[in-house]
């Protein structure tokens, strides 16, 4: 009984704090409230946090009474009040921040900072934190992407409602029987009926409806119902019961059934607790003097002995525990890369072929290995024809310290644009903490390019999404043959918090270079002393183009200058890794024009000469129809072909510059 009891003062104090996060500007006894200490925004989400309360009290005593090594992820992301106040009861957030510490002042000052200097949604600000809470879905497939390798015992994750109706987490309950984990995953949904403005489909299920739904799915269910258990320590052994269950369990799953504010006290004949408006801050429509009054009221509800007489907290569990990770060192097989005759992508799955070898390494691809000729590596390859959900596995597996490369046409990942961004955005904020965790980067391969694809499969607006952002934190890079390929790979594979895209064709066989000459950001090709045109190209195909226009127009136009650019951010004047004025000119002579080839939508490149005084003629993919996919088709239709070239260069070299 007496550990019943501490988990149920552990989940009114963690309540008791949520709300003072919220509403108040310092921790106070209920009886002590004026308007002066009532916050003017209210930040936060109070509905879910009441039960995920709930959920972490029983965990945080389950996990730490096993001794078990844990990894908490929580989807639910407004639910970031309640996370940061369990951090802080456990100790953890003090290890990160010494002025949040385990005391009445330190608990003022995340009360004062919760919303301004704390951001209301979970994101790495809130440590020891894998995944950034703002977008749905992803919880899931992150759990078992980090599961794959990891030392840790056991992954909890924590599934709203709400979050289950999204297309990749619905998805990813499939993963049980597709993975093999060295960890053991455990979903707990926190289902307390209600979304933002209305019911969740699973509240439309029964208790046996959901044991059967789930079941077929492969897990073994243990529901827990609130929401019929009004003794709340009845529903906290009943919740003890459930996570000792799971110890036995290959696929357990754990359901919290409750109301949205759960626990919340009635106020002057209004029931809070499954009130709709509860969802983010049911006070908003009351004025000041009711708001106290319906404030004092749920503080008095979960009023527990928080401080000693010293002000130091009078009751502390111990953190979740982590496995201790170690800084994983690469290792590769040098290769004669560049002497070989295979081309194109053979290049790399050579390459890859050794380095899976000696490192923790997998390739995510939506059932294209072979159809991209990499087959050879599909023994270490997950694939899986959904694209959302190898991005949450591959995201939850390089968090785990494993490396990876994710596979794909270009045409297929438009698909995950918002993912990509999400972690773009995940990247720049952990980046800017001070004791942040590196892990390798996340790396695409974009194969079978527009040029090869018929119609349908013809887009190359995945790179758009970053090119238009800082690239503090990716690198999108063509590769011009297989040897730079292989550079570009490396480059990838050894960096961290990064983001690197490499863009090539898997049919390209020609070689321009050998991989020690190879150069992967912008090089001059074909030099020439007095250029009266320069020839510019993004793209393997597009390289052969040029290449083809130069051969035929030089015996009349000897004056002609090939540039490659492979990182075609070094164009952007305001990028970190730009190009300064006197090294862009450099290459691109002032007064010349230019004819520039992309293989991709021209207007990415026109965004990023914005600033530099050109004359430059671009071409590119216009999203006009090739109806058989035949490269030679696919570049005439699209304004492409070495005469179309050819016309626009004769234009600029009849003009005396």
């Amino acid at each position: 009984m007496y550990e019943i009891k501490l988990i149920k003062d552990y989940f009114y104090a963690s309540n008791y704090i949520v709300l003072c996060q919220m509403y108040l500007n310092e921790f106070l006894n209920y009886r002590d409230i004026s308007e002066k200490n009532l916050k003017k925004y209210n930040p936060g989400h109070l509905g879910t946090s009441l039960s995920i309360n709930f959920i972490l009290a029983n965990l945080n005593y389950f996990l730490n009474s096993n001794e078990f090594t844990s990894r908490l992820i929580i989807g639910t992301g407004h639910s970031g009040v309640s996370l940061i106040t369990n951090l802080w009861i456990n100790g953890t957030l003090e290890k990160y921040y010494a002025n949040y510490s385990a005391n009445k002042k330190g608990l003022n000052n995340l009360i004062k900072d919760f919303g301004v200097v704390i951001r209301s949604e979970i994101n790495p600000q809130y440590p020891e934190t894998i995944y950034d809470g703002g977008e749905l879905g992803y919880s899931l497939g992150v759990a078992y992407g980090y599961a794959l390798n990891t030392s840790e015992d056991i992954i909890p994750c924590i599934i709203g409602d709400g979050e289950a109706e999204t297309g990749t987490l619905c998805s990813s309950w499939q993963l049980n029987k597709l993975l093999k984990t060295k960890s053991k995953v455990l979903p707990i949904i926190n289902l307390n009926g209600l979304k933002m403005g209305s019911p969740s489909f699973l509240s439309n299920f029964n208790n046996d409806e959901l044991i059967t739904y789930y079941s077929l799915l492969g897990y073994q269910v243990n529901v827990i119902d609130a929401s019929r258990e009004k003794d709340i320590f009845s529903t906290i052994e009943n919740m003890q019961k459930a996570l000792s269950n799971t110890l036995s369990q290959e696929s357990p799953l754990i359901i919290f059934r409750s109301s949205k504010g759960y626990t919340l006290p009635k106020v002057n004949g209004i029931n809070f607790e499954n009130l709709l408006s509860v969802h983010k801050n049911p006070l908003q429509e009351y004025d000041s003097k009711e708001k106290i009054n319906i404030i004092k009221t749920f503080l008095k509800h979960y009023e527990t002995e928080i401080f000693n007489e010293d002000n130091e907290i009078n009751f502390k569990y111990t953190n979740f525990k982590t496995a201790i990770k170690k800084d994983k060192k690469l290792t590769v097989n040098k290769m004669d890369i560049g002497n070989n005759d295979y081309g194109g992508i053979k290049n790399l799955e050579v390459f890859l072929s050794a380095f899976m070898g000696n490192n923790d390494f997998k390739i995510f691809s939506p059932d294209e290995i072979f159809s991209n000729k990499l087959g050879s590596l599909s023994f270490n390859t997950i694939e899986l024809l959904n694209e959302n959900v190898l991005q949450a596995l591959y995201q939850g597996y390089i968090q785990a310290g494993n490396n990876g490369l994710y596979v794909s046409y270009e045409g297929f990942m438009p698909i995950i644009t918002s993912m990509i961004t999400q972690y773009y955005k995940y990247l720049k904020q952990k980046c800017q903490l001070d004791n942040y965790n590196s892990t390798f980067s996340m790396n695409y391969l974009l194969t079978s390019t527009c040029w090869e694809n018929t119609y349908s499969h013809q887009n190359p607006e995945f790179v758009n999404s970053l090119l238009v952002r800082d690239d503090t934190f990716y690198s999108i890079l063509y590769p011009k043959d297989g040897s730079s390929l292989v550079k570009c790979a490396e480059k990838a594979l050894y960096s961290k918090n990064q983001i690197n895209i490499i863009v090539t064709s898997k049919r390209h066989n020609k070689m321009y270079q050998e991989y020690e000459s190879s150069n992967i950001s912008i090089e001059t090709l074909i030099e020439c002393r007095n250029p009266r045109l320069i020839l510019c190209a993004t793209g393997d195909y597009m390289l052969d183009i040029i290449i083809k226009v130069y051969k035929t127009l030089k015996p009349d136009n000897p004056n002609i200058k090939v540039i490659y650019v492979t990182n075609p951010k070094l164009l952007d004047k305001n990028s970190k890794k730009g190009l300064s004025d006197l090294e862009f000119y450099n290459y691109f002579n002032k007064n010349l024009p230019i004819v520039y080839l992309f293989a991709g939508y021209p207007s990415i490149i026109k965004s990023l000469l914005y600033e530099r005084n050109v004359e430059c003629e671009i071409l590119g993919y216009n999203d006009q129809i090739s109806i058989c996919g035949n490269l030679e088709n696919t570049t005439k239709y699209n304004g492409l072909s070495v005469l179309d070239v050819e016309e626009k260069c004769s234009t600029y070299l009849e003009k005396k510059y």
